[in-house]
């Protein structure tokens, strides 16, 4: 499932390639993909696409007024901005825009969803702080993280509080903290918060460099993998050496979720 890195890169190829463009249809291939919270698609014909931004793992169409389209990619969602006709594979809904372009939601397990909506996307999408936007500080964090019980892996994957980070985001920020994954929220000290923080932007920004991380399905706007992935320090790295230490990665599971971690350097 993209992350934040991911569907960072992916907006921002997309804003690049819709800014301006007028829609003038709507296609839907399978009705389930549009969520049923979601407001008529027909409200986006005749609207103008103002700009396509990112809100936690949510690619958002800021359309005209306060009208937006959320697109949650999931499994193995796609965007693909192509010409109106073209064939894609598992294509479940498409824009179709006055200039004979066409964006396409693509998905081939069909777990992803579409919604449209008016108004604010973090407070619509029901997300949490932005981890790269200037509200999250480390008091911000101390707050959220005292008297917490949860293991601070759990907590940083819970999208009510940060939003867009996922597995790989979290076990990489966690190792490069030096805190395991294990560990409860609260038991953090003022040093460890800081460097958690430190860490967690120093990663996202790093893989926003590198167009994310295709570790399964993940394409960008143009079709095109990402490169973080050949830059991972423990995620997927199982009985690797530690790039720091050389001790072999570890792997064990936290809620059902695969978690990598370093024993030597995460205390």
């Amino acid at each position: 499932m993209p992350e934040l890195p991911e569907v960072e890169t992916i907006a921002r190829g997309l804003d690049a390639k819709l800014r301006t463009k007028q829609v003038s249809g709507v296609c839907v291939k399978w009705e389930r993909s549009v969520e049923p919270r979601s407001l008529p698609l027909e409200r986006l014909v005749g609207a103008q696409v103002n700009g396509v931004t990112r809100a936690g793992k949510f690619v958002v169409l800021e359309l005209d007024g306060t009208l937006r389209m959320a697109v949650h990619l999931r499994m193995t969602g796609r965007l693909l901005v192509v010409p109106r006709g073209q064939h894609v594979p598992y294509e479940r809904l498409a824009l179709h825009f006055s200039d004979g372009s066409a964006l396409v939601f693509a998905d081939m397990r069909k777990f992803g969803r579409v919604r449209i909506f008016s108004g604010d996307p973090a407070a619509t999408l029901k997300i949490g702080l932005d981890p790269l936007g200037a509200g999250f500080s480390e008091r911000v964090l101390r707050e959220l993280l005292a008297r917490r019980k949860t293991p601070i892996k759990v907590w940083l994957l819970d999208q009510r509080r940060l939003a867009g980070i996922g597995n790989i985001y979290a076990s990489e920020a966690l190792y490069y903290a030096g805190i395991r994954p294990k560990r409860r929220a609260k038991s953090l000290s003022v040093a460890e918060r800081r460097r958690l923080l430190r860490a967690l932007r120093k990663v996202l920004r790093r893989a926003i460099r590198h167009r994310g991380s295709s570790v399964d399905d993940y394409v960008d706007a143009e079709g095109m993998k990402g490169g973080f992935q050949k830059l991972l320090a423990v995620y997927g790295r199982t009985d690797e050496p530690c790039r720091r230490c050389r001790t072999p990665i570890r792997r064990s599971t936290l809620s059902q979720r695969g978690t990598f971690y370093c024993p030597a350097c995460q205390r």
